[in-house]
């Protein structure tokens, strides 16, 4: 099992929306991911701050499966005007099963 951890930002005044866009969240877009082989994703939030985490057997499948998945993709455009350009990948340097 691989774990992946980052951080992304809401623009300004659009946590109300993004918070109803995860209450509803499209049900392909979750088939899809389990497909590409995501187990476990979970976002939290604080303020403006997203903590991003999610497990797969290979991280690297799930990214090639993804990458021109055409529901993945219609959803990243969607979010596209409630998230800022920024991506910080978060380094695991522990983890207790």
């Amino acid at each position: 099992m691989e774990r992946t951890a980052y951080i992304l930002k809401i623009r300004r005044g659009k946590q109300q929306v993004y918070r109803q866009a995860h209450r509803t969240v499209w049900p392909e877009l979750i088939a899809e991911a389990s497909r590409a082989g995501i187990r476990n994703h979970s976002v939290f939030m604080q303020g403006r701050t997203l903590f991003i985490y999610l497990e797969a057997d290979s991280l690297d499948d799930v990214t090639k499966k993804m990458k021109d998945n055409p529901v993945k993709m219609r959803w990243d455009e969607y979010m596209k005007d409630f998230l800022e350009p920024v991506h910080i990948t978060l380094e695991e340097v522990f983890h207790m099963d």
